[in-house]
């Protein structure tokens, strides 16, 4: 499954910033006020301090003290300008793109090179290692995750250094901060479960094996071919598919990935990936574009 489609599903908890969860987790009541009461100024009721807290916290989510404070320092961390540059830069080549927000869109999850697998090996084992520690299981595992997140969406190009996917987690919490908030009406209760629907029936197509109704939609309205028998091996990348479908091997595919995206990005670098699968799917199968 990509990370696309899992983030899509779940609200793109997986992406790094500062999320309703994370919002309701930095408000929630800390647990040195929670024994706090207030004597009630009626003289015939008296509402005790458990109720009390109750309704102070009803539709919040319970989380421990240590996980609010990480929370209320992701909110209240101060990014450099080249971090903030970075961000508004990737928005503003991202623009019209459905789906992720990385500096690749759509492209996560495709095989890590040989140091960024040991590097995502290295987190994975310090994230259980924390876990273990801790005997209440009350450890904040986000870092850990954001940190996974950022090394499968970007480790496939370049080699990284834990530095370089703390910068990656920084630069996406920094672009969801400068994302515009939604200016539209709530979704219905309708209109949200059709959504949901829809990103289910992507996910449930990718386990599959299949290619997702919406990318075919897209190289349809972009003139492009894709090849007709390409599948999926899950949870690989969709683009492995497509590639050796359309005549292309992994290790071509990956060094024309690499090579184009140390010069183009957001839209400009999608675009020409999905060129080269189809104008090789094409001259290789002999077919013409999609009309």
């Amino acid at each position: 499954m990509s990370i696309t489609a899992i983030a899509s599903f779940y609200g793109n908890t997986a992406r790094v910033g500062t999320s309703t969860a994370l919002r309701n987790a930095a408000s929630a009541n800390p647990v040195s006020q929670q024994n706090t009461s207030t004597e009630s100024a009626s003289t015939t009721v008296n509402i005790s301090a458990e109720a009390r807290q109750a309704a102070a916290t009803q539709g919040r989510l319970a989380v421990p003290e240590s996980v609010r404070q990480a929370a209320q320092a992701e909110l209240d961390k101060v990014f450099p300008p080249d971090i903030l540059a970075e961000a508004q830069a990737r928005l503003d080549a991202n623009q019209g793109i459905s789906g992720s927000s990385s500096a690749t869109p759509g492209l996560g999850n495709l095989p890590l090179l040989p140091e960024n697998e040991a590097l995502l090996a290295q987190i994975k084992s310090d994230m259980h290692a924390a876990r273990t520690a801790n005997s209440e299981g009350m450890t904040n595992l986000t870092p850990y995750v954001r940190l996974i997140h950022a090394v499968q969406s970007e480790g496939w190009k370049t080699p990284m250094t834990m530095e370089d996917a703390q910068r990656e987690v920084d630069i996406a919490s920094a672009m969801d901060r400068l994302t515009p908030k939604p200016t539209a009406a709530p979704l219905s209760d309708a209109e949200q479960l059709k959504k949901d629907m829809a990103n289910i029936a992507q996910i449930r197509q990718e386990q599959a094996g299949e290619i997702p109704d919406k990318w075919k939609q897209r190289w349809k309205e972009a003139d492009l071919s894709m090849p007709e028998t390409a599948t999926t091996t899950f949870p690989q990348s969709i683009w492995l598919g497509l590639a050796k479908a359309a005549g292309i091997g992994e290790d071509e595919f990956l060094t024309k990935a690499r090579e184009l995206a140390g010069n183009l990005t957001g839209n400009n670098f999608l675009q020409a990936i999905e060129s080269f699968v189809s104008e090789r799917y094409a001259a290789s199968s002999g077919t013409t574009p999609a009309g």
